[in-house]
């Protein structure tokens, strides 16, 4: 399998999960106190789908550099999201 297609593969599980968590943010509605970082998590996984696509066409992750920042960009933001739910979840907890 050539690094592109295995790129372009990679790039239908990201969005197939930014799908998923667009219709669970849906369902939950815009009051659920979830809805946010479901969401903004939806589109770090989008744009972590479409910086596959153009790592597909570059043949490198690092190159171009914005490429490079696109991707670093969507790791941190999906760590942060992890930290948000997670506190989230804990401040949920102890009421």
């Amino acid at each position: 399998m050539s690094l592109a297609l295995f790129n372009q593969l990679e790039s239908l599980l990201w969005f197939a999960l930014a799908l998923i968590l667009s219709v669970q943010a849906w369902r939950q509605g815009r009051n659920n106190r979830f809805f946010k970082v479901t969401v903004v998590t939806a589109l770090a996984f989008l744009l972590f789908g479409v910086s596959d696509l153009i790592e597909a066409q570059t043949g490198a992750w690092w190159h171009p550099v914005e490429l490079l920042l696109l991707k670093v960009a969507c790791v941190l933001t999906l760590v942060a999201c992890y930290v948000w739910y997670r506190l989230l979840l804990k401040s949920q907890q102890s009421k």
